[in-house]
This record gives structure tokens, sequence and C-alpha cells, in this order.
């Protein structure tokens, strides 16, 4: 039960400055024997509190932001996505790990190799809705690699400032992984001790990445959060489809 700790104490600083901690907890808790639906909702229910205290820390970025429309987005996403996973056996859900996995980690290194530029004002445009609304029900279903995918779509979109972008990407996170905690303990999915166990970690953990999210260049940790991810997901390739 230390290493599950450590990992999310790793994964509360990860999704804090790049996003992708969920890439750390959620193999930790299938090597405890959880399965991959039950996994999922549990990492997912015990990061909220890293996304509160990571968006916290940065919530001026969004002083003047849309903040109504997020909320929206965040929570309705986020809802629907939850609903729709409750409706997976796991041993069907295990299929889809390694894609979901795979999909996020080279659209996130698609987002890093453009060159078109990914800033702009703080409006968000009517384009943006669906595009944000797709990637909270991403967090509500799976939530691998959330933070990478809406850092990408803020991107795409050029929503704002980077440090901007980063503090949508936290506020999504911590709307749709709030959206699930209702979702996920009356459907049973979630492992209560691991969980509060998780949630120390990613606490912590996220208050450590928002310090440093200020003055730190993710650049590298960004790439190797992609390596890890591409890697992770041949790992549950051999596994699942093997």
């Amino acid at each position: 039960m230390f290493e599950l700790l450590g990992w999310s104490l790793l994964a509360g600083v990860v999704n804090a400055l790049a996003g992708g901690g969920l890439f750390f907890t959620l193999p930790a808790l299938l090597a405890l024997g959880v399965p991959s639906t039950g996994a999922v909702a549990t990492a997912s229910v015990a990061s909220w509190p890293g996304y509160v205290s990571a968006f916290w820390g940065i919530r001026r970025q969004l002083r003047h932001g849309p903040l109504l429309a997020l909320t929206l987005i965040g929570l309705l996403g986020g809802g629907l996505g939850a609903l729709t996973l409750v409706q997976f056996h796991a041993d069907n859900f295990n299929y889809l790990v390694p894609w979901l996995l795979l999909g996020v980690s080279l659209l996130y290194g698609r987002q890093l190799l453009s060159r078109s530029g990914s800033e702009g004002p703080l409006q968000l445009r009517r384009r943006g809705w669906p595009l944000l609304l797709s990637g909270s029900f991403y967090g509500g279903f799976f939530g691998g690699g959330l933070g990478v995918l809406l850092i990408a779509l803020t991107g795409q979109l050029r929503l704002g400032s980077n440090l901007q972008q980063h503090a949508i990407k936290l506020y999504l996170s911590m709307l749709a992984s709030g959206a699930t905690i209702l979702v996920y303990s009356l459907s049973d999915l979630v492992y209560w001790p691991e969980a509060l166990l998780l949630a120390l970690g990613y606490l912590v953990g996220g208050k450590l990445g928002a310090r440093v999210l200020v003055w730190i260049k993710p650049r590298l940790l960004a790439w190797s959060i992609v390596a890890f991810g591409v890697g992770l997901s041949g790992y549950y390739f051999v596994r699942f489809y093997g």
C-alpha cells in the first residue's frame, strides 16, 4: 500500500504539470487485483482532491474567464462519461484500455509538434463547446491522460495563454472528476480504502505541482508522459490481447 501512496503522489504532481497521472495509478491498482472498471472509478474519485488543490493555486488565471460555461461543460461531460462507464463489464473494458492510452498519448504528441501556435484570447467560441464537452466526457469515462487531452484541445482552440490553458485543464478535470464521485459511488465501483490512500497522494502531489507550474517549462515532462503513455499502452496490448 505504501507503493500505491508513492505512485499517487507522483500522479498528483504530474496532473498539475502536464496531465497523465492516471498512467501511474491505474497500473498500480490493476497490480493489486482491482478490476479495470473499478480501477478507473477508484482513480477518478481519488484524483478529485488533487485537482482541487492544484486549481486553487492557479485559480486567478481564470478570474475573467468563461467560468459558467466551463462549469456546465465539466459537470455535464463528466457525469455522462461516468454513466457510460458503469455499463461496461470489466473484461470488455480491458480491451479499450490500451487503445485509450495510445490515442491520448499520440494526440498530445501531435499537439507538441504543432508549429501553428496555441495561444489566443480567453474567449470560448461556439466550436469549443463540443470539443471541451467531449474532453470532459472522456474524463468521466476513463480519465487516463485527461489533462493531456484537455491541453491538446485548448491549444487547438487557442483558448487563452499557456498558463490559462493549464488553469482550464485543471478546472475541467476537477469538475469532471467531481461529477464521477456520485455516479461511481452509487454503482459500487469504488474501492474506498485504496481511493482514500490515493486521494492523500493526489492532494499533496497536486499542491506541489501547482507551486512549480508557474515557473517550470513542462515540455520535457510532457514528452516524457507521451513516451510513458505509448509504452504503457504497448504493455496493455500484450497483457489484454496476448
